[in-house]
């Protein structure tokens, strides 16, 4: 059975002369692993969430603090893992400050986190077996990006 599981994409916008980042969280439903059509289900149901809050920040906050007429939505990475840090990534709905370091998988597969310096970035990461099992690759960029989940941002969950 494959289970439940919080996926965490990370967007760039780019528009005239601007760039944004949208940070989301959405859950893939569990699937039955001898079912490709079950995972292609579950794979789906995750990726209609993702387009949903994407339409949502392009319509909302996106829309709201800038006025460049068109950006370019791009995967910038993304995690099948708990970030590092404190900060809670349950309901979104604001701005998050988040430090973001590729892996030895390459694209799209990142680690990122919430710490006050990179520094403590990487040594939440260390910490953490899951995420240090990634192989981190540094440097880590600091990013402020929109955040948007599921649950608390008027989108449904």
């Amino acid at each position: 059975m494959g289970i439940p599981l919080d996926i965490f994409s990370l967007y760039s916008f780019e528009g005239e002369g601007c760039r944004h980042y949208l940070l989301l969280r959405v859950g893939r439903p569990e699937f039955h692993n001898a079912d490709e059509g079950d995972y292609g289900r579950a794979e789906a149901a995750a990726e209609g969430k993702r387009r949903e809050l994407i339409g949502v920040y392009e319509a909302g906050a996106l829309a709201r603090e800038c006025a460049a007429a068109r950006h370019a939505a791009t995967l910038a990475g993304e995690l099948q893992a708990r970030p590092a840090g404190v900060e809670s990534f349950e309901a979104g709905g604001g701005y998050v400050e988040v430090w973001v370091a590729g892996t030895r998988y390459g694209r799209p597969w990142v680690v990122f986190g919430t710490a006050e310096t990179e520094e403590e970035f990487w040594r939440e990461v260390r910490l953490d077996e899951d995420l240090s099992g990634l192989g981190p690759t540094a440097p880590a960029e600091r990013r402020r990006a929109y955040f948007l989940s599921e649950e608390g941002d008027g989108a449904g969950g």
